[in-house]
């Protein structure tokens, strides 16, 4: 997921990376003090509104990216029928766009504008109120099953990264180049070889070509600073932004012994400290606090999540794994999802596969001590931390809610047969979308009125607001 402003989007292809689990669990007798076993599920709850593409005239199924930004929710999908904007108060269709070749990947939104970067290696832009084309630039030439990234936009500057395809077997594959167009006319400014991560407070910061990481200023291109990956290190990324720092992680290509956590300066590049992660693991910023999963050196620091105080990387507390259960993470190395009170961990039993039981633990960030359990038999996608002390957990089969003070689930979304993908969150509302379409629920004070037992909503056009 990428934020940036009243701006949430997030991609398909991130839809595994959006929340995160860890390998993480510790004696019954202690840590599930308040452990709640499976439960019968929650209440349906029925959304505001459902947007189905499958009964669009244009049709249209499997959804390439969601971007929320200005009351309007943007639908990419992955074959010819292209973009939908939609109303986000009422589910109605507002326009639709056609993109004849080009399967869009990624969008942004700026100032009345919604960019798109397709798999054959155009770059769109066309006008939020309508959908009419302002421009279209092929800054690489006409391509097939390319990769790009989100376009982002800095200034008079829209930036996006594409990689050509290439064969599993080719000895030498084209590299990921950095475009920057113009706003105004999607005319070439400059390129140069890397790939895009994010833009930051008049910084563009980008992967470099030797899997360094590095920030360049989006107007002419020029790098400002650039972190090398070292001897022992094959590359650097960057995980989250905090106040005043960014963080990555450095990892020596099999993920054991030698990676390492580092907080840059995001201005100058300098090394604010650094903490070593015996496996590769995407940090989570939440307040003054930095969670990580698998810090230190060895294999029994395999599994082990820190908190660190955020300017400084001293540890705050650690939870120690058990190392009896063997459990399957979310997404490798990282955390799911963490809201001021607490860090919220998501895993999966591997060895119960097909038949996965999901665990969803909370740790209270104070202290570290477990603040309740759940499970469920069902395999888990997502996790995402929401307004009004809400934990949303994406199961193949749906969206639940969970209180994020009590563990207990409060109500569930049906995703049909069709299987939930990554949900977002924007002024109060989650979007739970899914390859056939969109669902809107709000998150206010739920009443259970608002709440039906047994099956779920319809999922046929949009129906009214609740």
């Amino acid at each position: 997921m990428r934020i940036s402003g009243n701006e949430v989007e997030i991609g398909r292809r991130g839809m595994l990376q959006l929340g995160a689990g860890v390998a993480l669990a510790v004696g019954a007798a202690l840590w599930y003090k308040h452990e709640r076993t499976h439960e019968d599920p929650p209440p349906v709850r029925e959304p505001r509104w459902t947007f189905s593409l499958t009964d669009e005239e244009a049709g249209g199924t499997g959804q390439e990216s969601i971007v929320v930004a200005g009351g309007v929710v943007y639908l990419a999908t992955e074959d010819s029928a292209g973009l939908y904007a939609i109303d986000a108060a009422t589910g109605r269709k507002k326009w639709h766009v056609a993109l004849s070749d080009s399967r869009p990947v990624e969008m942004a939104v700026s100032a009345g504008t919604v960019y798109v970067a397709g798999d054959d290696g155009a770059v769109h832009a066309l006008r939020t109120s309508d959908g009419a084309h302002r421009w279209r630039a092929r800054p690489h030439g006409r391509m097939r099953n390319a990769g790009p990234t989100a376009p982002k936009v800095a200034g008079s500057r829209v930036l996006v990264s594409i990689l050509p395809s290439s064969g599993e077997d080719d000895p030498d594959p084209a590299p990921s180049v950095l475009y920057a167009l113009d706003t105004a006319d999607g005319g070439l400014v400059w390129q140069r070889e890397g790939t895009l991560l994010d833009v930051r407070d008049g910084l563009a910061y980008l992967q470099l070509p030797d899997r360094g990481i590095g920030a360049l200023d989006p107007r002419t291109g020029e790098l400002r600073w650039s972190a090398r990956p070292g001897k022992d290190l094959e590359e650097r990324t960057v995980d989250a932004f905090g106040k005043d720092l960014l963080y990555g992680d450095g990892g020596n290509g099999d993920g054991g012994p030698g990676s390492e956590l580092v907080a840059y300066d995001p201005r100058t590049g300098a090394v604010r400290w650094q903490t070593p992660a015996a496996y590769p693991s995407s940090a989570v910023v939440q307040g003054g606090t930095v969670y990580i999963d698998a810090p230190g050196r060895g294999e029994d620091a395999e599994g082990r999540l820190h908190a660190l105080d955020a300017a400084t990387g001293k540890v705050r507390w650690t939870v120690a794994p058990d190392s009896s259960t063997r459990m399957t993470m979310l997404n490798d190395g990282a955390v799911s999802a963490a809201d001021a009170g607490a860090v919220y961990l998501v895993w999966d039993d591997d060895e119960r596969w097909p038949d996965a039981r999901t665990i969803v633990q909370a740790y209270d960030a104070r202290h570290g001590r477990p603040r309740w359990r759940a499970d469920r038999p069902e395999a888990a996608l997502s996790a995402l931390a929401a307004p009004g002390n809400h934990l949303v957990v994406g199961y193949l089969d749906g969206w639940y809610a969970y209180d994020t003070r009590t563990g207990r689930a409060l109500w569930r979304v049906s995703a049909g047969e069709e299987g939930a993908m990554a949900p977002v969150v924007a002024d109060g509302v989650l979007y739970c979308p899914n390859e056939t379409g969109v669902r809107a629920v709000g998150l206010a004070r739920w009443t259970a009125a608002r709440l039906t037992p047994g099956r779920g909503p319809s999922a046929r056009g949009a129906t009214a607001s609740r």
